[in-house]
C-alpha cells in the first residue's frame, strides 16, 4: 500500500475539539507519482466540507503546486517523505504540506512576468491566487506552507 494512501486520523488536542476542528494527517513518498494521490485524498476529505466544485478545485489545485514544490524543491534523501496534515472545521480547510529539505525564503522568490515562457516558477503564484490564505514557515529542517480555504456558500448535503 501507498504511504499516500494510508490515512490516520489522529487524536485532535482539546483546543481543536472545543473549536469543533478534525485534524487528519498522514506522509507520501516524496515523488512525483504520489502528487495525484496527495490530490485525490485531500479532494475526498474537503467534499465533507459546504465547497463548491469550483473551491475543491481550486484546493487541489493549489495542493498539488504544494506537493510539487516539496518534491522538487524539498526533496531530502535521508528522509524522502512529504507530510500533508489537514485541519476541517465547519466552513474552513486548512492544509499543511512539509518537507524536510533545505528550505528557501519565499520573499527572494520572484514571480514571472507576463511574456516568461519557463518551465515552473508559477507554482507560489497560484497558490496564494486560489487560496483565502497561504503562510510559508520554516522548519528546522525544511519548509512547511499552509494552505487555507474557507467555504463561500453553506450547500445543503442530502
Amino acid at each position: 500500500m501507498e504511504a499516500a494512501e494510508a490515512l490516520t486520523l489522529t487524536n485532535s488536542p482539546a483546543s481543536a475539539t472545543a473549536r469543533n476542528v478534525r485534524v487528519l494527517e498522514f506522509e507520501s513518498p516524496s515523488r512525483a507519482s504520489a502528487v495525484s494521490r496527495i490530490r485525490a485524498r485531500v479532494r475526498k476529505l474537503a467534499g465533507a466540507l459546504p465547497f463548491t466544485p469550483e473551491e475543491l478545485d481550486d484546493i487541489c489545485i493549489a495542493v498539488g503546486e504544494a506537493c510539487t514544490n516539496a518534491f522538487r524543491h524539498g526533496h531530502n534523501a535521508a528522509h524522502p517523505v512529504i507530510g500533508i496534515r489537514m485541519e476541517l472545521s465547519p466552513d474552513t480547510l486548512r492544509v499543511f504540506v512539509s518537507d524536510s529539505g533545505r528550505g528557501f525564503d519565499p520573499t527572494q522568490i520572484c514571480p514571472p512576468g507576463d511574456g516568461d515562457l519557463c518551465e515552473g516558477g508559477r507554482g507560489i503564484m497560484c497558490m496564494r491566487g486560489l487560496m483565502d490564505e497561504v503562510v510559508f514557515r520554516s522548519l528546522s529542517p525544511g519548509t512547511q506552507v499552509e494552505l487555507v480555504k474557507r467555504a463561500k456558500a453553506k450547500q445543503t448535503r442530502v
